[in-house]
């Protein structure tokens, strides 16, 4: 048989029957089998993801109330006195006051590269620990399995498979042309092993798309150089792609950082002025964070870059002036998979489709039962009851 009608007779098999498909049946083993080894880490990152959807809102609940001071406290004094109650270590960023939350957030770092965040009164700069409350505690075991950067690269690495589960999943789904609008609906009025084999199909199908994305995402939090590299080949990135600052002899001098802050504010007047960024050496280079749209929207900022030793303007990335498809593409990495940026409806939206993940890892499970292991624990227990008893 020729090949060109070899082909033929598999899509009309793929359309009209594709359960005889030895294709299937081979994708059917790797769904099954990825899907059992990643079924407990699904329903974690599921929900885990689900709840940090209103991380914001959690966070805020936990911490003191205070007053949003007309006159905050030097960010100088802020880092001098953070410094000093964790001596050993070095502020790395430092984030604004906002009226939600009246008081600098400080994160430092210590030689062996452990990070610690403090919060710091907004009109005195006094630090107090806040200690680590359970919506941090969720937000680490979501981003690193509590594992550090190890765990970051193990996401990305399930973020893989979780990937090759959704792509094997939808050709799965596929029951042939003539009942294939039945893949989209629960029928409710069947047993409840068919409604939990409806709820995968249908919750599968409709999920698809942004559980793809979550994959992507996630693979590019683990290895962004590589996934930039993939995406750059597709289309050029542009105004994404983070600009090498200016080189400058090093001075000998260090300029005080509220002046470099005000020239911040100088160069961008109308914008926000959300945190800065330090190296944690004399003179090092500053980098400030202005949103340009709206106070905490990460997903549109002006990035600049100043030196510490004289204060210079050394680059200026426009975070979120997408120019190409490889902008978008990875601009769209971030909003995406938090969805935390477009109002509580959309929040409410992203956080049942986090917990569908794990109800997708759920009934997956209940499906391998009722096809398979049920049958196998009936076998077993049939065997052990007709055993001879032992005299």
């Amino acid at each position: 048989m020729e090949p060109r009608t070899v082909s033929t007779a598999m899509f009309q098999t793929f359309l009209h029957h594709p359960r005889k498909l030895w294709l299937r049946r081979a994708l059917f083993q790797v769904h099954l089998w990825a899907g059992i080894l990643l079924s407990l880490y699904i329903v974690v990152i599921g929900t885990t993801g689900a709840l940090l959807v209103f991380e914001d809102e959690f966070s805020i609940l936990g911490q003191p109330r205070g007053a949003f001071a007309s006159e905050p406290a030097p960010v100088s004094t802020v880092i001098r006195m953070a410094e000093a109650k964790k001596p050993g270590e070095h502020v790395t960023f430092v984030t604004m006051p906002t009226p939600e939350k009246p008081h600098y957030e400080v994160y430092l770092q210590n030689a062996a590269g452990k990070y610690t965040e403090v919060a710091a009164d907004m009109a005195t700069g006094a630090v107090r620990e806040t200690g680590r409350s359970w919506i941090e505690w969720v937000h680490d075991l979501h981003t690193s399995l509590l594992m550090g950067n190890i765990g970051v690269g193990v996401n990305a690495v399930a973020a893989m498979v979780l990937l090759l589960l959704a792509i094997s999943g939808i050709f799965l789904w596929w029951p042939g042309v003539k009942t294939w609008v039945r893949g989209l609906r629960i029928n409710f009025r069947s047993g409840w092993r068919r409604i939990n084999f409806d709820a995968h199909n249908a919750i599968g199908f409709w999920t698809l798309a942004i559980v793809s994305w979550w994959a992507i995402s996630g693979i590019y939090f683990g290895f962004p150089r590589q996934v930039a590299a993939v995406v750059g080949v597709v289309s050029p990135l542009k105004n994404m792609k983070e600009p090498e600052p200016l080189k400058e002899v090093a001075a000998s001098g260090q300029v005080s950082l509220e002046s470099i802050l005000e020239k911040a504010h100088n160069h961008l007047p109308a914008a926000f002025l959300s945190g800065f960024g330090l190296t944690g050496q004399p003179g090092g280079n500053v980098t400030v964070y202005m949103d340009v749209e709206e106070p905490g929207d990460f997903s549109h900022r002006d990035i600049l870059t100043y030196s510490g030793g004289t204060g210079n303007l050394l680059a200026t990335w426009h975070y979120g002036q997408n120019q190409t498809l490889g902008d978008w593409v990875m601009w769209a990495m971030y909003p995406l998979h938090f969805g935390t940026l477009w109002g509580v409806g959309w929040k409410v939206v992203w956080f049942c489709l986090g917990l569908s993940l794990a109800v997708l890892s759920i009934t997956g499970l209940l499906m391998y039962w009722n096809r398979w292991l049920r049958h196998r624990w009936k076998t077993l227990r049939g065997a052990a009851s007709s055993a001879p008893l032992e005299t």
